[in-house]
């Protein structure tokens, strides 16, 4: 078969060469090709058997040769072209690889908003003992907050039980309210009950995939549900939130902060008033890593490769039409 690897969007997001050779070496029947430039991917991606990729224009996709493409990453949206969508190929992706430290993230951003450790840093740089400005700050303790989490994957489940292991309250929505809570969960509830707990929310953590039906779930009415002392935390996708409605809410003091790691535009504009609002904490879409990303996900790769191999089901396969 042929397999060309696709991943090469400067400067993280791209696969090193010594693990795209790790590839080669385990595949010694197949050939295996690295797709790095603009020429290489129009050459290349429409001749494979097997995509290993984390995006695809229309002319790169020839419905009639690849039979199974790869996303490296959780998300797949950028694969999920109306070309691939139509056709039976099979799409599948990463979830779960990273899932621990893009959790441990989220819990990260919101102990840091709430203890005003986003303050603290500023402060520090200046050399201002800010003990008085600080200390008058009203910070609840955890076994008084009320922790949402919205989507209840593999990084939303890992972040309700560790919020729930440090003495938070915490309710989870998803579409399946039948199955069985996460641990320490203690309430799950459905998508149009959002607004519901939103308003009973001290920190919101939003871990679900971008789809259609989640664009711009976070909007003006949304955050004006919330409670002005709310916490917003976003380690899934940008466009999950109407930016300039979150923007308003918190130069208006309708929100207590927000802790960013992804946007709609990247890297975020220089002009973004995001930057310079003192009730946000940004960081530039690395939750995802911990040093070590790629060696996982070429693992669950060829795990994968060798189950089409056999004609076995896959790991982490997409519904295309919902887009996870």
């Amino acid at each position: 078969m042929r397999v060309v690897v696709a991943i090469h969007d400067l400067p993280v997001w791209t696969i090193p060469p010594a693990e795209v050779d790790r590839i080669a070496s385990a595949l010694p029947d197949d050939e295996v090709l690295d797709a790095r430039e603009a020429d290489a991917r129009r050459e290349l991606m429409p001749t494979a058997d097997v995509l290993f990729a984390t995006r695809i224009r229309a002319h790169e996709f020839v419905p009639s040769r690849v039979r199974w493409i790869h996303s490296s990453a959780v998300g797949v949206g950028a694969l999920l072209i109306p070309e691939v969508v139509e056709s039976p190929v099979v799409v599948s992706c990463s979830r779960g690889v990273h899932s621990e430290a893009i959790a441990e993230h989220a819990i990260a951003l919101a102990l840091a908003l709430r203890r005003n450790l986003h303050l603290a840093v500023p402060r520090q740089a200046a050399r201002i003992w800010a003990q008085d400005e600080l200390s008058r700050r009203r910070v609840k303790t955890l076994s008084a907050t009320h922790l949402l989490v919205v989507g209840l994957g593999t990084i939303g489940a890992r972040v309700a039980a560790w919020g729930a292991a440090m003495g938070m309250q915490v309710t989870g929505i998803r579409k399946r309210v039948s199955e069985t809570p996460p641990q320490g969960v203690t309430s799950v509830l459905p998508p149009e009950r959002l607004r519901d707990a939103l308003a009973d929310a001290d920190v919101v953590v939003l871990a679900l995939p971008r789809t259609e039906e989640t664009r711009a779930l976070i909007g003006r009415a949304e955050l004006g549900a919330m409670k002005p002392t709310a916490i917003l935390i976003n380690v899934a996708r940008g466009r999950l939130i109407d930016e300039p409605a979150l923007i308003g809410a918190l130069q208006a003091g309708r929100l207590g902060g927000a802790g960013l790691d992804a946007f709609s535009h990247e890297p975020l504009p220089a002009d973004s008033p995001f930057w310079t609002l003192p009730n946000v904490l940004i960081t530039p879409h690395t939750a995802a890593f911990a040093g070590d990303y790629w060696p996982p996900v070429v693992d669950l790769f060829l795990e994968n490769m060798a189950r089409f191999r056999r004609g076995q089901d896959l790991i982490n396969v997409v519904d295309k039409r919902l887009g996870y």
